[in-house]
């Protein structure tokens, strides 16, 4: 027994560090970082035998409820709702248009290469549409590219990290259901939705006042983390959706200024509370790698097809994220025309990495135990590996043939 537990711990370690020294590589090198958790899961798993999916059984339940949480709280308080639809339409056009295209083109690969159904065959949308803020934000940055430019590719993908999650658990109810028949699921879904998003506006205003009374007290991050547990999990039982309530409450804490003044909340002074809503966000990302390290782990230890279908996997994962290449420059186009931005399509395009969010989708039919759950987290690890490498070839390549910078704009040939 001591002996498995000090190998559990140990391994435990080496896959934080790796999580760790990958983030500050990435942030150095522009490669990043998940391509190695993920091989280090096939290595410790299917490679090497030393961990297997049974050996981390008991943690992915709790650790993809955790990550769901992490994912959308976070990317409501980094959405400013002004901002997505005023300033930045080009975005919104670029987050939907990828995501319904990319929805639909693997929806069309998966009926008939892998012979799903149409509801099992539309799941591989959200866990595939979509980027990486993790990847993408930083990379658009570090690669020079213009102000409009980097601010359009990261509110990108918080807009579709949102729109993979919503429209995941909404196909998932029409999955369960067993029926045909769309009035019954439609009802539970819109069901889902009045009362989550109502409580989660009603919590996030509660702790927004609480917090800022507690502006300048110790472990606040903690204590905002127990509460969006806590209404996650309680808008479940009341019939709600806490994916929605966790939103909710994200974009409440996080559109600070404007709630106050929609809700008249004048003792609430937003500069004063500027300082901890940036702390939050910081020690929301610093907890983020500890999960994310041992969620591409573990999806690496599920990589273990069986030698007959391997060869249909692998072509699978290649075909989908060629699928989803071609779909995204298409989007790029449309969100760009008469845009400066234009003549950023190739990096916009290359910057398809994709992270925490896929593989958090990819796990979960395997707790739901939906049909063919298993193909799910082998070929999204496949698709996940291969984006995030041609992201990182592409940063080269566009650096490579950058020009002289014009302004806050970067030419390319």
């Amino acid at each position: 027994m001591a002996d498995a537990m000090a190998i559990a711990f140990f391994t435990g370690a080496v896959i934080l560090f790796i999580g760790a020294l990958g983030e500050v590589l990435f942030r150095r090198t522009g490669l990043p970082g998940i391509p190695f958790l993920i091989l280090l899961g096939m290595l410790l798993g299917p490679g090497l035998n030393v961990l297997s999916p049974s050996t981390l059984a008991a943690i992915p339940p709790h650790l993809v409820a955790l990550a769901l949480i992490m994912i959308l709280f976070h990317g409501g308080m980094k959405l400013d709702v002004a901002h997505a639809l005023g300033q930045s339409g080009r975005a919104t056009v670029l987050a939907v248009a990828y995501f319904l295209l990319v929805t639909a083109g693997v929806a069309l690969a998966a009926r008939f290469l892998l012979g799903f159904d149409w509801i099992g065959a539309l799941l591989f949308g959200p866990m595939i549409a979509g980027t990486s803020s993790v990847v993408s934000t930083p990379l658009a940055q570090r690669l020079g590219l213009r102000k409009e430019t980097a601010g359009t590719v990261s509110l990108e993908s918080t807009i579709t990290d949102v729109l993979n999650i919503v429209v995941f658990f909404a196909l998932v109810q029409v999955s369960l259901s067993g029926s045909v028949a769309l009035e019954g699921p439609l009802t539970d879904i819109a069901v889902r939705f009045l009362i989550g998003i109502p409580l989660g506006f009603a919590a996030g205003v509660l702790w927004l006042a609480v917090l800022y009374q507690m502006r300048r007290e110790e472990f606040t991050y903690i204590a905002t983390l127990a509460v969006v547990i806590a209404v996650y999990f309680g808008s479940e039982e009341l019939g709600g959706s806490g994916v929605l309530s966790v939103l909710t409450m994200g974009l409440v804490l996080g559109n600070d200024a404007r709630i106050a003044h929609l809700l008249r909340l004048r003792w609430i002074t937003p500069s004063e509370f500027a300082d901890l809503k940036n702390f939050l966000v910081r020690s929301q990302s610093e907890f983020a790698i500890l999960i994310r390290a041992f969620f591409f782990v573990f999806l690496g230890l599920l990589f273990n097809p069986s030698p007959s279908t391997i060869a249909l996997i692998v072509g699978s994962g290649l075909v989908f994220t060629a699928i989803n290449l071609a779909l995204r420059y298409v989007a790029v186009f449309a969100a760009t025309l008469r845009s400066p931005m234009a003549a950023d399509r190739v990096p916009m395009t290359l910057m398809c990495g994709q992270g925490f969010a896929h593989g958090t989708l990819a796990v979960l039919p395997l707790l739901l135990g939906l049909p063919n759950a298993a193909t799910y987290a082998v070929i999204v690890a496949i698709v996940i590996l291969i984006t995030n490498l041609v992201t990182a070839v592409g940063a080269v390549i566009v650096t490579r043939r950058r020009q002289r910078p014009v302004g806050d704009t970067v030419l390319y040939v």
